[in-house]
């Protein structure tokens, strides 16, 4: 709305038998820009309705960067977050020229993010346009493709390390890519529907599901961060660790990931107040355990106990991340008990 910000009460009426009307206050209607003949589009909720005016199509998803003096680096995360802002086309430009080195970060990162792609390229300008139709994407299904990615990403990193498996362990960190690459995906989608309603319609999800689905994106692009850095370890280690410790490190990392798995499945299936609860005191279990582990490292003569310190680390995180992921569904299931 352009001035008023107050919202007006009226009754629907019933006319000619066969047609409900609304009306609106004259003021209030032209305040809003609002008049014969605007076409509204009417959204349904579950207890909402919303009516937007169809407008004519415009360039508020169009931006021109100018790169004119900027590191190739700083450029590729100013490209990286209009994409993620939801522009549909973004302008590279310089007046000086586009240098070899940013024209190759434009390149990088295009190929490093879903659905755009380069389509002309000047002297001094690089225009990238979208190709995503949100109703063909599912922030359900991205998360859960999220998810099988970065859990087995973690888990092939424990085995890499008690195996120790160098080429596993590369196998792990090439795969991070693939969970940011979604990741920037699902924030797309996400912040493109807090800026227009018409983009969270098409997404087919309320708001509130909206940011509960990026919640769990942004915890499992953390985990796949934990999963890459664990994976070095087997990369940097003179050999395995002690035999005793790898069931310890496998079963830590199941359950680590189990109370993430757990999270997630109640979260994206509307689980129970009960289910979520479990979470945290699944949490808590796993957090003490891993902490035992860690002390017994430097109560033994454990070789390069920093390493494994580091493992332990990262599992515990996981842990924690899924008890994140149960806070964010715990919240939902508690307003949804409440109504």
């Amino acid at each position: 709305m352009n001035g008023n910000p107050e919202p007006v009460e009226r009754k629907v009426q019933l006319t000619g038998g066969s047609t409900y009307t609304i009306s609106l206050p004259k003021e209030w209607a032209t305040t809003n820009d609002v008049e014969t003949g605007t076409p509204l589009v009417l959204y349904p909720g579950t207890d909402r309705l919303v009516a937007l005016k169809r407008t004519a199509e415009h360039d508020d998803d169009a931006i021109t960067v100018d790169v004119r003096g900027v590191d190739p680096e700083a450029m590729k995360k100013t490209l990286e977050t209009a994409y993620v802002t939801g522009y549909d086309e973004i302008t590279i430009e310089s007046s000086t020229g586009l240098s070899a080195e940013q024209r190759r970060a434009a390149r990088s990162t295009v190929n490093g993010l879903v659905g755009v792609e380069i389509q002309s390229v000047t002297d001094d300008s690089l225009l990238v346009n979208s190709l995503l139709d949100g109703t063909e994407v599912s922030l359900r299904q991205t998360v859960v493709q999220m998810q099988l990615t970065a859990l087995s990403m973690h888990e092939d990193a424990i085995r890499a390390i008690v195996e120790d498996d160098d080429e596993l362990a590369r196998r792990v960190a090439d795969q991070d890519d693939d969970v940011d690459r979604l990741f920037a995906l699902v924030s797309r989608q996400f912040h493109r529907g807090l800026a227009e309603f018409r983009e969270i319609a098409q997404l087919d999800v309320d708001r509130p599901t909206a940011f509960a689905y990026y919640r769990m994106a942004r915890q499992l692009e953390r985990v796949a961060d934990h999963a890459e850095k664990t994976a070095t370890v087997a990369t940097r280690q003179h050999e395995a660790p002690p035999e005793r410790f790898h069931e310890e490190l496998l079963t830590l990392g199941e359950r680590a990931r189990g109370v993430l798995r757990a999270a997630l499945d109640a979260g994206l299936d509307e689980g129970s107040v009960a289910d979520l609860q479990a979470v945290f005191v699944d949490r808590d279990s796993v957090v003490e355990d891993v902490r035992a582990v860690d002390r017994s490292l430097y109560d033994e003569d454990v070789p390069e106990p920093q390493l494994l310190a580091s493992v332990l680390d990262s599992t515990e995180r996981i842990a924690e991340y899924g008890a994140n992921v149960a806070e964010t569904g715990l919240q939902s299931a508690l307003r949804t008990t409440g109504q």
